[in-house]
């Protein structure tokens, strides 16, 4: 997802009243989504290196191997991140056996 997307999802949560297991939960997330943000701009930045003819301790398969795992997962950590925002956000509506609200 669009990091300027998620930014503003997440500001759509109102951290004033959350309790703080939800507030502790929602930072873990957006930290998680940024670290590997940076991950894999940092692995991005390397690769481009070594396949610059650079020296470079890493080989490019294995940075590119990374890199894709890392993409991959920042699909998965910024759709659990959303789906976090978006639980935090909704209504408390009570719902009953038929899963209606009242």
């Amino acid at each position: 997802m669009n990091p300027h997307l998620l930014e503003e999802r997440v500001a759509t949560v109102s951290r004033t009243g959350l309790a703080d297991p939800a507030r502790a939960r929602l930072a873990a997330h957006k930290a998680t989504a940024d670290a590997c943000r940076r991950r894999t701009l940092e692995r991005r930045a390397d690769l481009e290196r070594i396949l610059a003819g650079g020296e470079g301790g890493a080989d490019a398969l294995d940075l590119m191997l990374e890199l894709d795992a890392l993409e991959r997962v920042q699909d998965r950590i910024d759709q659990r991140l959303s789906e976090l925002c978006e639980s935090l956000t909704e209504p408390a509506v009570p719902r009953y056996g038929d899963a209606q609200p009242l």
